[in-house]
């Protein structure tokens, strides 16, 4: 813990400017009124990097390809996106660019798979009971059976 306060930008840059034409440490003190420790500071000092940690293994035109190939294709998987676009990354890496992306991954509705005939009595069904009265339709319990999911679709906008 320090006893005084942080040498401000200005003051680093006043100090470095008296010390480069040529003052010493002792005149600079009495000039700015600080310690020759904060004078050595202000001389080391450095900015740190705005960057820190591991470089991005995808490039932004990685990461757009990867989320207009979603869009085209919501139903396809991080492992076929990885294998399709040839990418030096793992499949997690992936679900997080798409997730930067705002698109999220979400199970598909399951409906039943309905074929021309399903569809067919649907409608003959539908004609016979049209004149049925709210009540009657209360009474019938109606259950869909699902097929085998077809994998996760890519939404925009839901996130965790």
């Amino acid at each position: 813990m320090g006893r005084s306060r942080h040498c401000s930008e200005e003051k680093r840059t006043l100090i470095k400017m008296l010390i480069n034409e040529g003052k010493t440490y002792k005149e600079v003190q009495k000039m700015m009124g600080c310690s020759a420790k904060m004078i050595s500071n202000a001389l080391k000092w450095k900015a740190k990097p705005e960057r820190r940690g591991r470089k991005r293994k995808t490039t932004i035109r990685m990461d757009r390809r990867i989320a207009r190939m979603v869009k085209t294709q919501p139903m396809i998987s991080s492992r076929m996106i990885k294998d399709s676009l040839k990418l030096p990354v793992s499949t997690v890496t992936i679900r997080r660019r798409l997730c930067e992306a705002n698109l999220s991954a979400r199970s598909p509705r399951k409906v039943p798979l309905l074929k021309k005939r399903h569809v067919l009595k649907r409608i003959q069904f539908a004609k016979e009971h049209i004149g049925w009265p709210k009540e009657k339709w209360r009474n019938i319990l109606c259950r869909s059976v699902s097929a085998d999911p077809a994998g996760t679709a890519w939404k925009t906008g839901v996130g965790h």
